[in-house]
């Protein structure tokens, strides 16, 4: 077997001789050497030696450090401070970026963590009413006001001024800044406030080191009770940070709570939450991929929670993201590893997780009085739906007593331009918010019947009269939307204990060739 040659990359330099001495061996070279014109190596080579030759000696120099007292007695100048290194750790949102060069962009498309992928959704609804939840004052002149007007340009402004107002924004009245929130959330960029904008918004920021402020956000925030992160949870704001703003702050380490007095105030002041009477809360126009555990854990530290709006959220799932999963048993069994498959709603009509979790969020909200569901058609059953005796679902007469409120809109705006889609979507929204209302009223005569208090709960549901006057043309796909919307106007669909089961909707009683369509509202 011949032998691998290695050829070594790295040698011993050449030894160099010095320019001066070249003249000598130049002149005794024979003289037909002279005449020869030199290559490019020896150019180069010539070159390196007289660079090297010519190059001076540089000697290091270190500068010798003192202490600081020594330093003074010799009046020795103060050591320069070492250049800090220029790298951000934390994004605008108040995440921590990793000490690593930006992700390529390919990398990125298609990914939850894309900071752009709310602009690029076509799917993702955003607000675009200012007073979706209630709290806001009345507005006691009609038509724009300056005030809105100014709100409504820093809201299109709002990555400026969070950067270049951070200072002032915390000093605004609780109104102002109540509203301001609102703003942003319809006017504002599209992955919303962020962390570090809230923040700004609640709460001085950070003095530098040695500085103490007077500022206290538990007395500044005390009427401020209304928070709108709509279009922002999921994306700019995490439920970890919703928390850290209504939950107490530990107390510091060095400070011994058995020696402090009752006339003691400073840790009281250290101690109060940045948002303490938080009552009205909008988390609506969530991403596709919020957690319903997540918003059950964030729901144990407001339980005086009285306005939410959960508008446009996902259904109510444990597991959202394990459909599909199936895990092998120890028998050799196949065992679906989450309460709902892909066929749970629509052909095996099984809410039961939806409803197990609706009953956790009534449990951890137990003195709610207004809830907006619009956009959850989808999973608007699991509000009245009741499985076996050994499942849990909500006890309208022992939770949510004090539910006066329940809107439940379809979030579809209807025009000359709709298709048919749209429109059986409208009245399947319709007609489930009816059946939730004849749902409730059932509780109450049952409530009644058994002696308990009874309280009524309104619904909130679409007007369709409003697009009465809509397609009016003689086409057959306008005279098809036309029947679905005026079907609306009866009650034929409400038969025993309809509430309790799927309904089916015949837009059109007859059409050509005997064909009878039939969509049921999970289908849609």
């Amino acid at each position: 077997m011949p032998k691998k040659r290695f050829t070594s990359q790295y040698s011993k330099p050449p030894s160099t001789v010095h320019p001066s001495l070249n003249s000598t061996a130049t002149s005794s070279s024979p003289s037909n050497h002279n005449d020869a014109q030199p290559t490019v190596n020896d150019l180069i080579s010539s070159l390196r030696r007289s660079s090297i030759s010519s190059k001076p000696a540089t000697a290091t120099v270190t500068t010798p450090t003192l202490p600081p007292q020594i330093r003074h007695l010799l009046s020795q100048p103060e050591t320069p401070i070492p250049r800090a290194r220029n790298r951000r750790r934390f994004d605008a949102n108040g995440r921590r970026i990793p000490p690593s060069p930006a992700p390529p962009r390919s990398w990125l498309e298609g990914s939850r963590y894309d900071p752009l992928a709310g602009r690029r959704s076509e799917e993702r609804r955003l607000p675009t009413d200012v007073r979706l939840l209630p709290g806001l004052p009345a507005e006691e002149r009609k038509g724009r006001s300056l005030q809105d007007a100014c709100l409504r340009e820093m809201a299109r402004q709002w990555e400026f001024v969070r950067e270049y107002e951070r200072n002032n924004l915390a000093d605004l009245p609780s109104g102002i800044r109540m509203k301001l929130l609102s703003y942003i959330a319809v006017y504002g960029p599209d992955e919303g406030v962020g962390f570090e904008g809230l923040k700004n918004i609640l709460v001085l920021p950070p003095l530098e080191v040695g500085q103490t402020s007077d500022f206290d956000p538990g007395e500044r925030n005390d009427k401020l009770f209304r928070v709108d992160v709509s279009g922002s949870i999921g994306t700019s704001i995490s439920f970890k940070q919703l928390i850290e703003l209504v939950q107490k702050p530990a107390p510091p380490a060095d400070v011994d709570l058995e020696e402090l007095s009752w006339d003691d105030t400073s840790m009281s002041q250290s101690l109060s939450p940045s948002i303490p009477n938080l009552t009205h809360l909008s988390l609506s126009h969530p991403v596709c991929s919020i957690s319903w555990p997540r918003l059950l854990a964030f729901a144990k530290h407001v339980p005086a929670l009285t306005h939410l709006s959960l508008a446009f959220w996902p259904v109510p799932s444990l597991t959202p993201n394990a459909k599909t999963a199936i895990i092998q048993s120890s028998h050799g069994h196949e065992i679906q590893y989450g309460r709902t498959n892909f066929y749970s709603h629509s052909l095996d009509n099984d809410f039961s997780e939806a409803a197990d979790v609706l009953r956790r969020l009534a449990d951890r909200l137990p003195g709610l009085e207004y809830l907006d569901v619009t956009g959850c058609t989808h999973w608007l059953r699991a509000l009245r739906w009741m499985g076996s005796s050994t499942e849990r679902y909500i006890d309208w007469s022992n939770q949510w007593t004090k539910l006066r409120v329940l809107k439940a809109h379809s979030g579809i705006e209807l025009t000359e331009e709709s298709e048919f889609c749209d429109v059986a979507r409208f009245a399947m929204a319709f007609r489930e918010a009816t059946i939730t209302e004849e749902m409730l009223r059932w509780w109450m005569r049952r409530n009644k019947i058994l002696g308990r208090p009874v309280s009524w709960i309104d619904i909130q549901k679409d007007d369709w009269e409003v697009y009465r006057n809509l397609w009016l043309g003689g086409g057959k796909e306008d005279e098809r939307k036309r029947n679905a919307l005026e079907s609306l106007g009866n009650k034929d669909f409400m038969g025993e204990n309809q509430w309790s089961r799927p309904f089916v909707l015949d837009p059109l009683a007859s059409q050509d060739d005997g064909a009878v369509e039939r969509m049921s509202v999970w289908d849609q």
